[in-house]
């Protein structure tokens, strides 16, 4: 296939996702990188998946180490690996159930492991109960959110509503005060720019505590009215 060929399949195939980081820069790069990369034969997206999932722990890992500048770059380069996978499924034609459950299974794995590698790394440096505390609901509220989903549409046919979903540049820009998945990776990486693991679970676990409260307020309103 032709670069030409190659860069009308990618934008054909482009979907940006929703979350705001993701949208302003992971999948801009994932698409850029995509251009040179898409027919590489070895590359699969199930291998992008797992590479995403690998590099992930690494960055747990180095979390731990306290290499937190390194840990920084490196979870970024597993979130655009994340964004590349589906686009060259997409690019190829070989989308499958197993590729989906595999992109879901390992976004639902390696950030809990982020989250208890800097609960570790913060407990280390400053002595304290309250940085245990604050990673264990962090974790709690980060996994809740899809249990939560998964149990309004199952057992109540409820959708949680997606808030500020329009493609308009206002939603598009707020989006970025709902502290999605893109922006949990953002928020980890600028806190172990400036060495502070434990301001990174103070914000993911007030952000998503409130949004916790929020969206089981919804689905609570929502039963109640139908």
């Amino acid at each position: 296939m032709t670069y030409s060929e190659r860069k009308k399949r990618l934008e054909e195939t482009f979907k940006p996702r929703e979350e705001w980081w993701s949208r302003v820069f992971a999948t801009p790069v994932a698409n850029a990188a995509l251009h040179v990369v898409a027919d590489w034969k070895f590359l699969t997206p199930n291998r992008l998946t797992m590479a995403s999932f690998v590099l992930t722990i690494m960055t747990a890992g180095l979390i731990v180490y306290g290499a937190h500048i390194a840990a920084a770059i490196l979870l970024q380069v597993a979130y655009i690996l994340d964004c590349m996978d589906g686009q060259l499924a997409r690019y190829r034609g070989v989308s499958s159930e197993f590729g989906s459950f595999l992109d879901k299974w390992s976004d639902f794995v390696k950030f809990p492991m982020i989250i208890i590698a800097l609960t570790v790394a913060s407990t280390e440096h400053v002595h304290s109960m309250s940085s245990t505390v604050t990673g264990f609901l962090a974790l709690l509220f980060i996994c809740y959110q899809p249990y939560l989903r998964f149990l309004a549409k199952s057992e109540l046919s409820i959708e949680t509503s997606k808030t500020l979903a329009g493609n308009d540049f206002f939603h598009r820009n707020m989006r970025f005060f709902l502290f999605e998945e893109a922006q949990w990776y953002l928020t980890v990486s600028l806190c172990l720019f400036v060495d502070s693991p434990l301001w990174a679970l103070r914000i993911l676990c007030l952000t998503q505590g409130i949004i916790c409260c929020a969206e089981t307020y919804r689905v609570f309103k929502s039963a109640n009215s139908s």
